[in-house]
């Protein structure tokens, strides 16, 4: 049998998130096609969780790799990696994320990596303040420059970079984030709903705005709670679960304590039944606005529950206002909670919404139409050699 490539990949964090997720999934992929596959990521990452799934796939930490800008840091991260590829000596670079796209693929270029892809899961670039804009925009330009392959997570990703002329002679390629969409259809509620939603026997369940998201700052959960207080009453049967975890959880349960929401809000950290934790809402939520096109979204309408977002670029390829959900027209993520409550309370706005999120196609976020986008952008960057070797006898 051929000898299969070996793929680096590079990603600042591996923690338990979406994008984190839909990279290992890729990964695993390719270890199962025969090919040798080594990952690189900063110690914010959860390497034994991934390690433990499967033994296949290499994880390797670079310990300078850090999502924070640090000049001294950035520096002793590039040659890190650098060494480590010319150490590997990988047929492919395959980067995820601002930092790591950045830092990779100069260190790529260094080590005479003969392929390099970058994965866009978020636009670095897009609503944040003009100096960084500009300091992003000439990075990604720069960092183009040793790039032989783009691949998006969505078209509005993919456009906006053809828009800012980013790797404007590149190829560049969507491939949706794939999952396990068939658990999310018909899913049972959790067994310990009623522990979740703090509510006794015999009470019945009330309305249920869920957010899948990390407790960062980016996923503004601050300003949503601010919205949520605003629009309900102490004793509403109305529910918020927070479900995911990050550095923000403290300062957040603090912020619900000041608010006067612990009777109305519950953290359910990360939990392995998403589907369920679905299944049990009414309404999926989501007030972050640097996002690709967000996997949660995708699984809520999965689970057939409508979701009401930011106005995130792209996000009008899954959530069309009126028919599935409602995207906002403003930037605030004190309105999406607003927003959330009052179709809460409005039962036929609910019911109408809520049929058209179980009618909606997910079909195109499956796991397999992943693969095989993956597969084609491969074979545009490599040619046959990538998929020719066939899956490794040890499948």
């Amino acid at each position: 049998m051929a000898v299969g490539l070996t793929i680096v990949h590079i990603q600042t964090r591996f923690a338990r998130a979406g994008a984190e997720e839909n990279t290992w999934a890729c990964c695993v992929h390719q270890a199962g096609l025969g090919h040798r596959v080594i990952i690189l990521c900063g110690p914010d990452s959860n390497i034994e969780f991934y390690e433990s799934m499967n033994q296949k796939v290499s994880l390797r930490l670079v310990p300078s790799l850090v999502r924070e800008i640090s000049p001294k840091k950035d520096l002793r991260c590039y040659r890190e990696i650098r060494d480590l590829l010319k150490e590997i000596n990988p047929d492919v670079v395959h980067t995820h994320t601002s930092k790591a796209g950045i830092i990779g693929r100069a260190a790529a270029a260094s080590a005479l990596v003969p392929t390099v892809i970058h994965g866009v899961h978020i636009l670095p670039f897009s609503n944040i303040g003009l100096f960084q804009k500009l300091l992003y925009l000439t990075a990604e330009h720069i960092a183009a420059l040793w790039t032989n392959y783009f691949v998006h997570v969505s078209y509005g990703t993919r456009d906006a970079y053809r828009v800012a002329r980013i790797g404007s002679r590149r190829p560049h390629m969507v491939v949706r984030s794939g999952m396990e969409i068939a658990k999310f259809v018909a899913a049972p509620w959790p067994e310990d709903w009623r522990s979740i939603l703090g509510i006794p026997v015999g009470t019945e369940k009330p309305k249920v705005l869920l957010m899948m998201a990390a407790l960062e700052r980016r996923k503004r959960h601050h300003e949503f709670l601010d919205g949520f207080a605003a629009a309900t009453a102490p004793g509403e049967p109305i529910r918020v679960i927070f479900a995911g975890e990050g550095e923000e959880r403290e300062n957040l349960e603090a912020h619900v304590q000041k608010l006067g929401l612990n009777d109305r809000v519950k953290f359910v950290g990360h939990r392995p039944d998403a589907e369920r934790l679905v299944a049990l809402s009414d309404i999926g939520v989501l007030s972050s606005l640097r996002e690709g096109l967000p996997r949660v979204v995708v699984q809520y309408l999965a689970g057939g529950k409508p979701s009401i977002v930011s106005p995130l670029r792209g996000i009008e390829e899954i959530v069309k206002t009126g028919v599935n959900g409602i995207i906002l027209k403003n930037t605030s993520a004190s309105s999406v909670a607003r927003e959330a409550v009052n179709v809460a309370r409005d039962t036929s706005m609910l019911e109408f919404l809520t049929k058209g999120a179980e009618l909606t196609e997910v079909s195109g976020w499956s796991k397999a139409a992943m693969f095989d986008q993956l597969d084609r952008a491969y074979v545009e960057a490599l040619g046959t050699s990538y998929n020719s070797i066939g899956p490794s006898e040890e499948q």
